[in-house]
């Protein structure tokens, strides 16, 4: 593994802004901005109740932060999720009101807000935040990791678990748990986990953080992976009603971030 190592050391940080970043800003803005419109078409033109419209937006509103690699200065990317906190701050049945019925739950409804999607979106915030506020962007295949696994391990959870999962339904802590379920965040939280690896530890990296001379390091992806959504898995399992947005992304990038040191491909 010696070579291997990437520097962990923070790196300085220009804060400034040119016209790539206002380009790749609004990209990453629009493409959210489709999935929440989609969702919003799904539930009126196809009459597809919330939890279903709730799920096009959680799986794949995230993937907006594909669009990190090309900013010149990744801070500014950070601006994109730090939007849609605001947004989702303010949103209620006038303001946004379309969105907001999309990705609403029914108890979302009673207390006029959309709890969730807002704390999905603080997660992601927070996370582009450490690794590019610091200079540590080239790292950021830990964030983009626990990231994805929150995208399609969580937002494939609920919808397998409901299915099939109500012989074996148990609630804990508040929440409705299954075996199904919790398989199905584990199962697509770890594939989530390894298009993140390749996207932004392989593909878009000028020195592939995965790669030695032209092998991609499968061991070190898969293994990074499977203990990102194994950890995902346990921690939504245990974590309080409506707080697994918060809990499942945060807990399983320090936890990857650690294992990546262990193996080697970040040192400190």
């Amino acid at each position: 593994m010696d070579g291997l190592a990437k520097s962990g050391a923070a790196m300085q940080v220009e804060f400034s802004i040119v016209l790539d970043d206002i380009v790749f800003y609004f990209v990453a803005l629009f493409y959210a901005m489709i999935i929440l419109i989609i969702a919003d078409i799904a539930r009126k033109k196809r009459n597809l109740g919330s939890e279903v419209t709730r799920r096009i937006v959680h799986l794949f509103a995230g993937a907006a932060i594909w669009t990190l690699p090309f900013f010149p200065h990744p801070w500014v990317a950070t601006l994109v999720a730090l939007t849609f906190v605001v947004m989702l701050a303010l949103a209620n049945t006038e303001r946004f009101s379309g969105f907001f019925a999309a990705m609403a739950r029914p108890e979302d409804l009673e207390h006029n807000s959309v709890r969730g999607p807002f704390w999905y979106a603080v997660s992601i915030t927070i996370l582009t935040a450490v690794f590019t506020f610091t200079g540590l962007h080239e790292l950021y295949f830990v964030a983009a990791a626990s990231i994805h696994i929150m995208m399609f391990g969580d937002g494939m959870s609920a919808p397998i678990g409901i299915k099939y999962g109500q012989s074996s339904t148990r609630v804990i802590f508040g929440s409705k748990r299954s075996i199904p379920g919790t398989l199905a965040l584990f199962v697509f939280g770890f594939l989530g986990a390894l298009l993140a690896f390749w996207w932004f530890g392989i593909f878009t990296m000028a020195t592939p953080i995965f790669m030695v001379g032209g092998i991609i390091l499968w061991f070190d992806m898969i293994i990074l992976a499977f203990i990102g959504a194994t950890t995902a898995a346990i921690v939504e399992l245990f974590s309080p009603k409506g707080t697994d947005n918060v809990t499942l992304p945060l807990i399983s990038c320090v936890v990857i971030f650690l294992f990546a040191i262990q193996l080697g491909l970040i040192s400190i």
